[in-house]
């Protein structure tokens, strides 16, 4: 081996021990000594403004510790025996982007259900729409956030001249019916924590709905009052529940049915005979059986 490439190779040393110690020093202290490392909450993927958190959503990353700053999650400060970390099921007020670390800053705590909390906590698509309430419609003042109610609009029907000569067998006033099924409540009053079960009178019930729900809400309001039916937790809608239903106060009233009665059975022995012509009503008389035959009707 001759002397150039001896120099060669020595010199191919010392560059690599030059670039070892470079790198060293880069990834230790200012002091020239390693940083020591701990492990840190990021998120596995991008995570959208309102998403709440969930377990497969974040993972533990080495992280040194002089890189650290204030907000940061630490594995060492958690529970080992703890599970579920104060971040789960928390939604998020900015987006995370994936291997970015998850801060107590980028969530939303529930202290008091304030305005923020409450507009993270609606499904994508959906809206708030808050609904004027009494005891006596809203369940005695046993709603909560988390329960799931029906609501029914109660009214008077505004019907025209033409209509009210064909409705008078179905309706007398009154009418309600059931605008929207199986609506989650978002907040009672100003409260929107789930954890508050306690009963109380409450004024205003929040309700998350779709757009057209919220537009039959408030056109429900207008028309007449609103009352909200409390459902069984995790019950669904069957096919038969879906089917359109009307309550109107002939169909109620026993009174309403019982003079309904009288009526048909005075019309019937009645020697008139209704005629409609288009828009001209007629009473026509006629001759009943015996009066036609001469003979008694058995």
């Amino acid at each position: 081996m001759n002397r150039n490439t001896l120099l060669i190779i020595g010199g191919a040393f010392f560059m690599a021990a030059l670039v070892a110690i470079v790198v060293q020093m880069k990834l230790g202290g200012s002091d020239g000594k390693p940083s020591s490392l701990t492990e840190v909450l990021v998120a596995n993927k991008r995570l959208m403004i309102g998403e709440k958190i969930q377990p497969k959503d974040v993972r533990w990353q080495v992280w040194p510790k002089d890189g650290l700053f204030k907000g940061m999650i630490l594995r060492e400060d958690q529970d080992e025996e703890e599970e579920d970390l104060p971040v789960y099921d928390t939604p998020l007020r900015r987006n995370i982007e994936s291997g970015e670390p998850v801060t107590t800053h980028a969530v939303i705590a529930d202290v008091k259900g304030g305005n923020n909390f409450l507009a993270a906590s609606i499904e994508p698509g959906m809206r708030a729409v808050a609904v004027s309430v009494k005891a006596e419609t809203s369940v005695g003042g046993f709603l909560a956030p988390g329960d799931y109610v029906d609501v029914i609009v109660a009214y008077a029907p505004r019907l025209d001249t033409e209509l009210k000569e064909f409705a008078n067998d179905i309706i007398q006033r009154n009418a309600s019916q059931t605008i929207l099924s199986n609506v989650r409540v978002l907040a009672v009053d100003q409260n929107a924590k789930e954890q508050d079960r306690e009963a109380k009178a409450a004024k205003t019930v929040t309700l998350e709905v779709t757009k057209d729900g919220a537009e039959k809400i408030a056109l429900g309001e207008a028309m007449g009052d609103i009352s909200l039916a409390l459902r069984r937790m995790g019950e669904q809608d069957t096919d038969q529940d879906k089917a359109l239903t009307i309550t109107t106060d002939a169909s109620v009233s026993s009174v309403i049915r019982k003079v309904r009665e009288v009526k048909t059975r005075k019309e019937g022995s009645s020697n008139t005979v209704r005629v409609y012509s288009g828009t001209e009503i007629q009473n026509v008389p006629v001759r009943n059986s015996i009066e036609m035959t001469g003979e008694q009707a058995p």
